[in-house]
């Protein structure tokens, strides 16, 4: 199966999409106001120790304090919490999960560092294989790992092993090595609480995709980002080759990805056989509903019914990954009086969802025929990443955000970057120029300075987020159309 791994990296949104054999896959798209910070480091103070929660609460520089349980300290199996750490101490802590509005950031000292075929802890002091692998080449694994561990190194052999060579997975091994100690080099010239590593979630969500999927082609918008993906330790370049896009149109336009993105916002997606399906989102959970749609005759239902949800058990799963979509997911097909037909069903279901990156579980029909799966939530679905509740219909309906319309507007004037108008107007709603020129109007120069353009706006009013290039021409022109911002 080929794989294809698509980066738009230019503007202020990322986004990225997974094809496997030239068909979308996932969606991943980061707004600046989406961010994690998941898998920071941070050289932290301990406040307090909580002896009755065997947990200790960090400083870490952020606000609330985070919350580090004694499982998360090295060496911490024979010693109360009292007898690990002190009041005042300075510790190096990775974050393990975001703060909510109750409660601080979950921590570890247990820092963790990810490549292709293993998982390094610097201070694990353990040695994992994966149990996918038989007793004796897991033992074997083991063994090898002995012989390269230092002494309160911990290791995590995933399943990749076994198809690698020893002398590349060592030499990963020794780069996730100098990855970490280059980032503890830098603690005797920090004052605490202080940044030490910053987790980039986009480049990270790659990453990940790129240790999965194990290999493929990358092609990427822009030439700093392709720099910095390939010098990370965890690239291979023996695995994954890496292209640059310099074309004027838009990378996810040229491969009409912005036309999937669309489709994957609405309701009805249809089959091959002339079936649909109608994902509904509600407050508690994602309701999927399977039609026949050309049935016409009741001789044939069975067959017609059975072909409608073979075809539904696969399109499902790949919607649920492109959309994100997470929690409770009720699935009604069509009516099934076989048992063997359920079975063949969900056995589909099970093969597709195993393509998932997230935990998906398929469980039983249930005595109504509904079936029910459960995938793990870890941010945000597509859905609510570039959508808003419209404004006009009372959130009954779904309109694009004031940040995804900004967003838009600016990939549309980077295709312009080359041609030599002087200037160009934009009809904005004023939610949408809030966006698009920033905090101080700090992004619109910046726009200005990379497309050597001056950029007047002339406002309109709508009842939800707007934004479109109204025309390119001379500044002369222009600025009698619209207005735009003065610096300071």
């Amino acid at each position: 199966m080929m794989n294809q791994i698509i980066v738009s990296a230019k503007g202020r949104e990322k986004r990225m999409a997974v094809l496997r054999d030239g068909k979308a896959d996932q969606f991943h798209i980061f707004q600046p106001s989406h961010q994690s910070i998941v898998g920071n480091i941070y050289y932290g103070i301990i406040q307090k120790i909580e002896p009755g929660m065997n947990a200790c609460f960090v400083d870490i520089g952020i606000g609330k304090n985070g919350y580090l349980p004694k499982d998360q300290i090295p060496n911490s199996r024979q010693l109360p919490i009292s007898q690990l750490v002190f009041e005042g101490e300075k510790i190096a802590v990775q974050v393990k999960k975001d703060a909510t509005d109750h409660k601080g950031p979950e921590l570890t000292a247990l820092i963790e560092w990810t490549g292709m075929y293993l998982v390094y802890i610097p201070e694990g002091n353990y040695i994992a294989v994966s149990r996918k692998m038989d007793q004796a080449e897991r033992e074997n694994w083991r063994q090898w790992a002995q012989q390269l561990k230092l002494e309160q190194e911990g290791v995590i052999l995933r399943t990749s092993v076994a198809a690698g060579e020893k002398a590349e997975i060592q030499k990963e091994w020794a780069a996730l090595r100098k990855m970490h100690r280059k980032v503890l080099s830098h603690v005797p010239n920090k004052k605490a609480p202080a940044l030490l590593f910053q987790r980039d979630p986009f480049k990270e969500e790659i990453v990940a995709q790129l240790l999965r999927l194990k290999s493929g082609t990358v092609i990427v918008d822009d030439p700093s980002f392709k720099t910095l993906m390939t010098s990370d330790a965890r690239f291979s370049s023996q695995h994954w080759h890496c292209e640059i896009y310099l074309d004027r149109e838009d990378l996810f336009s040229a491969f009409g990805l912005d036309e999937e993105i669309q489709k994957a916002l609405k309701q009805i997606v249809w089959l091959p056989s002339g079936g649909y399906v109608i994902i509904e989102k509600t407050e508690a959970m994602t309701v999927i509903d399977v039609n026949s749609g050309k049935y016409t005759g009741k001789s044939d239902f069975r067959h017609t019914a059975f072909l409608s949800n073979i075809e539904a058990a696969r399109e499902i799963p790949r919607q649920i990954r492109l959309r994100d979509i997470s929690g409770i997911i009720l699935i009604d097909f069509i009516n099934m009086d076989s048992d063997k037909d359920r079975e063949q069903i969900r056995a589909v279901l099970e093969e597709e969802t195993a393509k998932d990156p997230k935990s998906v579980n398929v469980l039983e029909f249930t005595s109504l025929g509904l079936l029910q799966l459960t995938r793990k939530k870890t941010k945000n679905s597509l859905l609510e990443t570039v959508t808003e509740p419209c404004p006009v219909c009372m959130g009954k309906g779904r309109v694009l955000s004031a940040a995804s319309a900004a967003f838009q507007l600016e990939r549309a004037l980077l295709e312009y970057v080359k041609q030599d108008q002087e200037a160009v107007l934009l009809d904005v709603t004023e939610d949408v120029k809030k966006v698009f020129a920033g905090e101080q109007n700090k992004d619109h120069f910046h726009l200005e300075n990379l497309l050597k353009k001056k950029i007047y706006y002339r406002m309109i009013n709508k009842p939800y987020p707007f934004g479109e290039i109204g025309r390119l021409g001379s500044e002369e022109e222009i600025k009698t159309l619209g207005e735009r911002p003065k610096k300071g």
